[in-house]
């Protein structure tokens, strides 16, 4: 085979993508529908990014053109491109969690999750030599090889040339504004140690004040929030390097659920490069990844190869993991979503982190061990209380205020932004932590998985049939397996993840376990974990 190979799809006569053996070089404008025109200057990366973009976009090219030195990466992502299929995932049906996914960091070496890659010294020496010698033409938030920048510097170099921070004073303005934004809002976090509602004096008190006990020793401090504020602002600041772009502060940690040991999650906004959003995501995490480590903002930090990138790394002044996506405009939305829920009732925040430690307990809140992660724990809370007690504790937000919380109507992207109408809502359902716990554990045990998939955003039971029939670009009807629970915004399955019947059954079975065991003696500390009691 020539060391050149430029392949053509033969159904749609287009090119996909140029590979060169001795000379490492990725044309962007072969991507299809890149863009019409092709003024694009080609850009010459490092080794380690030539290895690792042919490992993500590999399965572009005719699998009987793939040389020997060209590495496989077994991607279980369902990425479709045109007529080209995927061959050999290991995802039954192709619906594997976006956490089971494949990893590449820069200094560690190939293991069982996946392929990584090794950044020699060698390749440092051709990225000085390029940067000294070469000149790249500058597009907005295009993926620049070699840019150099400092945390307090008001310039950066990029293709060997100095260039100033045009909108830095702007910037400082924008995070600092944020900053008080967030702060000032801090006081709703806070948590009453003894709230005079929690106790009457009746039989549900013991098992009422080992819940609240569980929820203020486990909850997320409000020092910890101050502190992962202040990360966020000088991440901020550091990207500064980045065109047009916004950074937000989203999951756990800005809805109210966050536990104390709970990573930071960020959603890096840019201006799209190309008509294949999962390839520009990996452009900028790509090229962040090595920015943070380089200027030592970072001490670990791999690329997460799922359906939605992630950039994880871990921050060495505070020791905070982070979890940094691009362009997942839907964590913004579901964050607020879930932020306006746990500001309605004040049972919702101790329920919630109540059964995310159960669930750590028993060990079924891992996506990646094709158990439930947090996120759909945290809906299939919301949800038993919209339509699990009589009368409900919740509302439908979405049937409330759907120019709030569709995104078609509503492009907030205030992470804790209120609903007006919302400031005296009080719930009709007085019942007690206690008794909404038990509640919880029942209505799962007895719900119907085989027919009915779990919706915050209808607050009801939704057909599984129709649920795979919903036209979304994220929702995929194979999807739809054991237990369903519907992304409010994406309409995709949350709980893809749990597609092991018999990993199934058995959540199951410590959620009926756990309700039996509670039920029967309100002790709290049966159930962490609960004991199952084996079949003869």
């Amino acid at each position: 085979m020539a060391s050149g190979i430029h392949t053509m799809s033969p159904q749609n006569n287009i090119n996909l993508i140029s590979v060169y053996s001795s000379k490492e070089e990725f044309n962007l404008h072969d991507f299809h529908n890149f863009e019409e025109n092709h003024n694009y200057p080609q850009y010459n990366f490092s080794q380690e990014f030539y290895n690792y973009v042919n490992g993500s976009v590999i399965n572009k090219m005719p699998l009987n053109l793939i040389t020997s030195h060209q590495k496989m990466v077994n991607c279980n992502n369902n990425i479709q491109v045109k007529s080209y299929e995927q061959r050999g995932t290991n995802s039954p049906q192709e619906c594997e969690s976006d956490e089971s996914s494949i990893s590449h960091s820069p200094k560690d070496a190939p293991d069982s999750k996946g392929m990584k890659f090794k950044r020699s010294e060698t390749a440092k020496e051709t990225d000085q030599s390029e940067f000294c010698n070469q000149t790249c033409i500058y597009q907005p938030n295009l993926y620049q090889p070699n840019v150099r920048c400092s945390r307090t510097s008001k310039y950066y170099y990029r293709g060997g040339q100095k260039r100033f921070f045009n909108n830095l004073e702007e910037t400082e303005r924008k995070v600092h504004g944020l900053m008080r934004r967030f702060q000032s809002r801090a006081y709703k976090m806070k948590i009453d140690p003894k709230p005079q509602i929690l106790l009457n004096g009746g039989p549900w008190d013991p098992l009422n004040q080992a819940i609240w006990d569980v929820f203020t020793n486990k909850i997320q401090k409000q020092e910890t929030y101050t502190s992962k504020l202040n990360l966020w602002k000088a991440i901020f600041l550091f990207f500064r390097m980045l065109n047009n772009y916004g950074l937000y502060l989203v999951g756990s940690t800005m809805s109210g659920f966050a536990l104390e040991g709970s990573d930071i999650d960020i959603c890096l906004l840019t201006k799209p490069i190309s008509n294949e959003p999962r390839i520009d995501s990996l452009h900028h995490l790509d090229y962040l990844q090595h920015a943070l480590l380089e200027n030592g903002l970072a001490s670990e930090a791999e690329l997460i190869m799922a359906k939605v990138p992630i950039l994880k790394f871990k921050n060495k002044e505070t020791g905070f993991e982070i979890d940094l996506n691009c362009n997942n405009i839907v964590g913004i939305q579901n964050t607020r979503l879930l932020y306006c829920y746990a500001q309605l009732d004040w049972r919702v925040r101790p329920l919630v982190v109540m059964v995310k430690i159960w669930a750590q307990k028993n060990n079924i809140n891992d996506a990646k061990n094709m158990t439930i992660s947090s996120y759909s724990w945290t809906l299939m809370v919301i949800h038993y209380l919209q339509c699990g007690v009589f009368p409900a504790v919740l509302p439908c937000l979405h049937s409330l205020y759907p120019e709030e919380f569709n995104l078609q109507e509503n492009r907030s992207l205030d992470v804790q932004g209120g609903v007006e109408g919302l400031k005296d809502f009080e719930s009709e359902n007085t019942r007690c932590l206690g008794d909404l716990l038990i509640g919880f554990f029942h209505y799962y045990s007895y719900f119907n998985y085989q027919h009915y998939a779990i919706s915050v955003r209808t607050g009801s039971r939704i057909p599984i049939e129709i649920c795979k029939q919903v036209k979304s670009p994220k929702n995929d009807p194979h999807q739809w397996k054991f237990l369903c629970i519907e992304e409010p915004f994406d309409l995709s399955n949350t709980a893809r993840s749990v597609f092991d019947l018999e990993i199934f059954k058995h959540i199951k079975q410590v959620i009926s376990a756990s309700y039996k065991e509670l039920a029967r003696n309100k002790q709290l500390s049966n159930i962490l974990p609960v004991t199952l009691v084996k079949d003869n």
